[in-house]
């Protein structure tokens, strides 16, 4: 384990929201008593630093204020990671100052990340040029408008590309800190760290900030209808084709609309909508796992288990323990049926 001290350093402005510079504070304090309780170290590995344009307090939206150091002019690797964080509004989260600092001194860090709307800040300073971005799921459209460049992936609550991360809205960027946490030095400190802060460890990047049964609600026109029927038979039969005949659409019409409407592919959507559900039974029932991969859609464990680890970068199997309001409950063990030669150890160990 690299105990070698790290600073992160968050950068702050008039109107920021406390809890994303808070949440990912509390992560990376806690990682740092944790490790010197435990004896990894023997002195705090973790300093964490404010800044802001001109230093002093900076007031939050929240109302409270946090002090600061004016913007450094740091030497490479004095700082390791640089968290941008977020403000209520994208007007109220762009600081020139900051941006122009970013633009001049961002290979100086090993990793630089927003919170929320802080993306647009990166944006601005062009660190989000041609890769995977997210932001606060009111904001993603916004993004994409104003900087073509970006891949805003917006069904993702964080995204890391070439060293660069974002996450979405305010608690998101707790999720960001414990997979930063977990990067650098493993999994059980994340793991103890989440316990301490009483969270679940820790929701993949993958998982959606904004679920498609609400999309689908916002979807006005003729395929509005269409929509529901989907959320509320997952187990039907659901290919394109089907519910093109569904929605009186020829194939292609049908494509083009519902692409429209909704931003993804038929298929897509489906998928979405079935993961919804079996996540769903995951969390809320003792089903065992070839009855939740029938009953949401999928047909076979197999298919939602390659769904899960694809777009959740988790099993079900292993997403189970951190989501489940049921596994003390009577019943509540979870099988897994066949297992092909790649499954997880996971599964594999609760076979046992």
């Amino acid at each position: 384990m690299d105990l070698k001290p790290k600073r992160i350093a968050f950068m702050l402005f008039d109107e920021c929201d406390l809890l994303d510079t808070a949440g990912p504070a509390a992560v990376f304090d806690s990682a740092a008593r944790a490790l010197v309780r435990s004896g990894a170290a023997r002195v705090r590995p973790l300093e964490l630093l404010y800044f802001s344009s001109k230093g002093g307090l900076v007031k939050t939206r929240q109302g409270l204020t946090v002090q600061t150091s004016p913007l450094p002019t740091p030497a490479r690797g004095a700082i390791d990671t640089v968290i941008v964080v977020g403000g209520t509004s994208v007007d109220e989260s762009i600081d020139p100052c900051l941006v122009a600092w970013l633009r001049e001194h961002h290979d100086a860090f090993r990793r630089i990340a927003s919170v929320c709307t802080g993306s647009f800040i990166l944006a601005h300073a062009g660190l989000l040029d041609g890769r995977r971005a997210v932001t606060h799921w009111a904001d993603c459209v916004e993004l994409q408008r104003s900087f073509p460049s970006v891949k805003v992936d917006p069904d993702c609550i964080f995204t890391e590309d070439g060293g660069v991360w974002t996450s979405a809205g305010v608690s998101t960027g707790i999720d960001l800190a414990l997979a930063m946490l977990e990067q650098d030095y493993g999994h059980e400190l994340a793991l103890t760290v989440a316990r301490n802060l009483v969270l679940f460890l820790k929701r993949p990047g993958g998982q959606t900030q904004f679920s498609t049964a609400l999309r689908g609600q916002a979807v006005a026109g003729p395929l509005a209808p269409l929509l529901k029927w989907i959320a509320d038979n997952p187990t039907a039969d659901l290919r394109a084709e089907t519910l093109a005949e569904r929605a009186h659409m020829s194939l292609r019409n049908f494509y083009r609309a519902f692409v429209d409407a909704t931003g993804a592919p038929p298929a897509e959507w489906v998928e979405a909508v079935r993961l919804e559900v079996a996540k769903r039974l995951l969390e809320q029932t003792s089903q065992n796992a070839d009855q939740i991969a029938f009953q949401s859609g999928f047909g076979s464990y197999e298919r939602m288990r390659r769904t899960f680890t694809r777009r959740l970068g988790v099993s079900p199997a292993a997403y189970r323990p951190e989501f489940s309001k049921v596994l003390d409950a009577p019943g509540g063990n979870f099988y897994v049926g066949a297992l092909d030669p790649d499954a997880s150890a996971i599964e594999k160990a609760l076979l046992n």
